[in-house]
């Protein structure tokens, strides 16, 4: 009777180490490393003044890197409190690139493109290089956002900020 419970255990070891095998081998973990097509929405803070939501759609090539473009929306308020706020809409190019196809996986990730002002009519450009961590389908970043723009009424202003962001893929 031993050697009967034994052989079933073992034969269940067996059946599931080989289940367990077959999974972590085909199932992707990092929804970056599954080739085609990506959709990320993103909600993004710089403190104290900046609030940021934005989209990318790209292609994603299977081995974790990412280009897409982007557009979104954000608003970047004065310290004086009694003024209103900047609006601005973006349009961008966006690569990242995550380094392991594992549930966890840190990223380093590009956003350049232009801003374009519609509280003051003018057209800045901003660069923001990021480093992260996807979790899943999940992701928080922290970058540098450095923006420079002109405006119809005046020289160019540039600003530089601390950016954290937090996003989740779709697709």
């Amino acid at each position: 009777m031993k050697k009967v419970k034994v052989l079933i255990i073992a034969a269940i070891m067996i059946a599931l180490g080989n289940q367990l095998n077959a999974q972590s081998k085909n199932d992707v973990k990092n929804l970056n490393y599954d080739r085609g097509y990506t959709f990320d929405v993103e909600l993004s803070c710089s403190l104290p003044t900046l609030w940021e939501f934005s989209t990318s759609h790209g292609y994603s090539f299977g081995n974790g890197l990412y280009v897409g473009g982007g557009a979104g929306f954000y608003a970047e308020y004065v310290p004086d409190y009694k003024a209103t706020p900047t609006l601005y809409t973006p349009a961008f190019a966006d690569v990242k690139y995550n380094f392991c196809n594992t549930l966890v996986s840190p990223f380093v990730s590009l956003q350049a493109g232009v801003d374009i002002d519609v509280s003051n009519v003018g057209v800045g450009i901003h660069v923001n290089p990021a480093v992260g961590l996807d979790i899943s389908r999940f992701s928080i970043n922290f970058g540098y956002d450095m923006r420079y723009g002109v405006w119809k009424h005046g020289k160019g202003i540039d600003s530089h900020y601390f950016k954290i962001g937090v996003g989740v893929t779709i697709l």
